[in-house]
Formats: structure tokens, sequence, C-alpha cells
């Protein structure tokens, strides 16, 4: 199984990346940051090759490698600047896998060096396995976007289909399966959180997802107070194909959310969407139809009010609207 090691993507790293790394400048008017990788009470963490970069207000001003001793040394920073230290790449521990680490605020004069410590803590494990037309899907490329964070985490999916992040941080997390350049990619949500003092690392294992290539139909559900809803996280969704009467079936994510979305692969027609929502200890499950009552498409609870919807070979298709409330019992 193919592992992979977050890379911490910060709108300024990026930006910074186009600018290049800035020349040295000349020793009276630089600094030098020391950098020890740490656990977040200080302790030393002797972990070699970690790759780390140095980011000021406008560039990466310096890039610099953990030595045995997980020490390294940013020298010639032009100065005076505040910089921000991150891991860039943290090398693979299996689930001991350290999420990736920063340190902000250093502030850097002069002629001066600055010791600072950068926290590691153990990330959180991520993984499953996705599957195509004609059985596991190899060689798919899978993201792993923090939403809290934007932190992006890349692999691809091995030979049986399986994949596994490894040393993610805390956060939301659009998992993201993709079968071409052009291609709308297979998408889920899952929360995870990296350890947490004497709390472990979460680790988790999704359930296999198809990972379409050709055809492409998105269903979503909002809630009309657009506040998270237990009555859509799980709600399976079924599409029927008006003519030929063929079916398909997916469940929503079961991630607390006030929206969501599942994908299909399957062929052109027109498609009869219906929503079957989850039971709470306030609220029944219900079955509703995707319907366009007064020009806005919303889900309805008449079936006869049911319209159908176009899915079109090779483009996308996305498809759905409010889901009406329910008073609690």
């Amino acid at each position: 199984m193919r592992q992979i090691i977050g890379t911490t993507l910060i709108v300024a790293l990026a930006a910074a990346a186009l600018i290049g790394v800035a020349p040295p400048a000349n020793a009276a008017a630089s600094g030098t940051i020391a950098v020890q990788l740490a656990t977040p009470d200080g302790t030393p963490i002797r972990l070699a090759d970690v790759e780390l970069a140095a980011i000021g207000t406008d560039a990466v001003v310096g890039t610099a490698t953990s030595d045995v001793d997980g020490t390294a040394t940013f020298a010639g920073i032009p100065a005076p600047d505040t910089v921000t230290v991150t891991t860039r790449q943290l090398p693979p521990r299996g689930t001991d896998t350290y999420a990736p680490g920063l340190r902000s605020d250093i502030a850097v004069r002069g002629g001066t060096t600055v010791a600072v410590t950068v926290p590691l803590v153990r990330g959180a494990t991520v993984q499953g396995g996705v599957i195509g037309p004609s059985g596991p899907a190899a060689g798919r490329l899978m993201y792993a976007w923090n939403e809290d964070t934007s932190q992006v985490f890349r692999t691809t999916s091995d030979s049986a289909g399986r994949y596994r992040f490894l040393g993610l941080s805390t956060g939301q997390y659009r998992i993201e399966a993709y079968a071409s350049g052009t291609a709308s990619p297979a998408v889920w949500k899952t929360r995870v959180y990296q350890q947490r003092g004497t709390l472990p690392a979460s680790q988790v294992t999704l359930s296999q997802h198809y990972a379409h290539s050709d055809y492409d139909l998105a269903v979503f559900a909002n809630t009309a107070s657009r506040t998270p809803s237990p009555q859509l996280s799980g709600a399976s969704v079924v599409v029927t194909e008006a003519t030929s009467g063929a079916s398909f079936s997916t469940r929503f994510s079961t991630l607390l959310d006030d929206e969501q979305t599942a994908q299909f692969q399957i062929p052109s027609g027109q498609y009869v969407v219906e929503l079957r929502t989850m039971a709470t200890t306030t609220t029944p499950s219900r079955v509703l139809w995707l319907g366009r009552p007064g020009g806005v498409y919303r889900y309805v609870t008449d079936r006869a009010q049911a319209v159908p919807v176009r899915v079109v070979f090779g483009g996308f298709n996305g498809w759905g609207g409010t889901v009406p409330e329910v008073a609690s019992r």
C-alpha cells in the first residue's frame, strides 16, 4: 500500500514559491534561526531529513533539512523580518508519522541568532479503497484537503485500489479521487484529530468508494436553515432512469454538515432523484424526491412532483436543492 506524508500548503508559501528563495543578504543585514524539532513540552525530537522552510513577509527566505539531532539552521535571513518556520516533508514512521509542524511570529534581527522549537505531534491516519468500472482503481491520484487549514496531502492508490494518508493534522478533510485531468473527482469527507495530549491521533478507515471515469452526476441536498443536519448525514440517494428503470444508489457522508453531496458514474439519461433521510431521536426518516415547484429545485414529499434531471455523457451534471423542515416529535 502506498503511503504519503502531507505537505503544508499555505497561501504565503505557494506565492513565495513563485517568487523563489531570496538571495542571501550581507552579514550586517541578516540574521539566523536555529531550529530544534520538539514535542509540545519542548523535549527534543531527534528526527533527521525533515525539510523545513522559513517564510518571511513576502517570500521564502530560507530552506533547511534537519540533522540526526533534529536540528536545522537558517542563515543569511534578510533582517529585520517576522518569519514563520514550517515543515515541508516528514519522513514516514507508520501510524507514528508526525503531523506538519509550524512556528510563527519569529522576530529576526541583523547580526543575531534566534533559537526556536518547532513542535510536532503524531498525525492522524485515513485509509480506504477506490474501485472503477472494471475493478480496483489502481494509480488514482488522491488528495486530502484540510478545509480548516488549507493543508493538502497527496497519494496514489495501489494495485488493489487501496490508499493511505499519514500524518494528517486536525481538521475536516475533503478526500478526492481523480480519474483523469478532466473528469470531476469522486469526493467524500471525514474529520480527524492529531494527537492531543494523552489522546492518540485518529485512525479512520473509510468505506470503499467508486471513482468514476466518464459519466458524472453530483446530487446535493442542504438544509433550509443552513445548520448541520443529522437527517442528511448518512442519508441514502437513489437515482432511477425514467425510461429504463435502472437504479443506482449511494450514501451521503456521515459527517455532520449542512450540505451533503453524492456522486455517481451512470449512463446518460433522465433520472428521478430520491432521497431517504436518516431517522433521529426527534424526527422520523423520510422519503423525498427532487422536484421543481414554482420553478425552484428542492426536495418534495409528493412523488408525483418529482422532476427527472438530465445526465449527459462526459459533462458535469449537478442537481439538488433544499430539504423541507420537519417538526420534532
